[in-house]
């Protein structure tokens, strides 16, 4: 069987429709500053439009899911570490 893995750090996502708080993988992400936290919002909300990989999830909920705001959290303590917000008005 597998194994439980308590990430050090957690994404907290706000959309415009329902998505789960993530885990942030330092390996895959890189270290949670602002610069990596706004590049994973712009990369995920892409990734909803016609011909990204998500689009399915957007076909099947009939609305694109779009990102507005992204917290990475340290676990152990709940210090924000870094935040994304997309600005007051963004083109997709």
């Amino acid at each position: 069987m597998g194994r439980s893995v308590a990430y050090t750090y957690r994404l907290d996502v706000v959309a415009n429709v329902h998505l789960d708080t993530f885990g942030w993988e330092v390996k895959t992400h890189g270290k949670p500053t602002a610069e990596n936290a706004e590049r994973y919002r712009r990369t995920m909300n892409a990734a909803f439009q016609p011909g990204g990989c998500n689009f399915h999830i957007s076909e099947q909920m009939g609305v694109v899911p779009h990102i507005s705001k992204v917290t990475i959290t340290r676990q152990r303590d709940g210090k924000v570490m870094a935040e994304a917000n997309a600005p007051a008005f963004e083109v997709v």
